[in-house]
């Protein structure tokens, strides 16, 4: 269970980013919303054990357009970002998940990373 921690870990870690980029405009609703939407499946995907590094590099680049390394949106919205990615893996391990793990992966494997 500690080395699909330490690979969101990881995965997190991408989307600090090692340089710190201009402040951005603050989030939109959308950007919110598709947030919230990729933190919930990515989550899920992890707590079925499916390989998610594709799609946390996807995120990963879309998490820096979106919000720059360095802007207040950033340093706001990663914590969250990436604790509820912990949250929504727990859920699905623990069966507190509505969704079964072949419909996560139909959902996560849709998407064509």
């Amino acid at each position: 269970m500690k080395d699909k921690w330490r690979g969101l870990a990881i995965g997190g870690a991408l989307f600090v980013g090692a340089a710190l980029g201009p402040g951005a405009e603050a989030a939109s609703k959308a950007d919110l919303e598709r947030m919230n939407n990729m933190a919930l499946l990515l989550g899920r995907a992890a707590g079925c054990g499916l390989d998610t590094e594709r799609a946390t590099g996807v995120i990963g680049a879309w998490f820096d357009q979106t919000f720059p390394p360095g802007s207040i949106d950033r340093k706001r919205y990663l914590p969250r970002f990436t604790s509820d990615i912990r949250l929504h893996a727990e859920q699905q391990q623990s069966g507190e998940s509505p969704d079964s793990c072949a419909d996560i992966a139909e959902a996560f494997y849709d998407l064509r990373w």
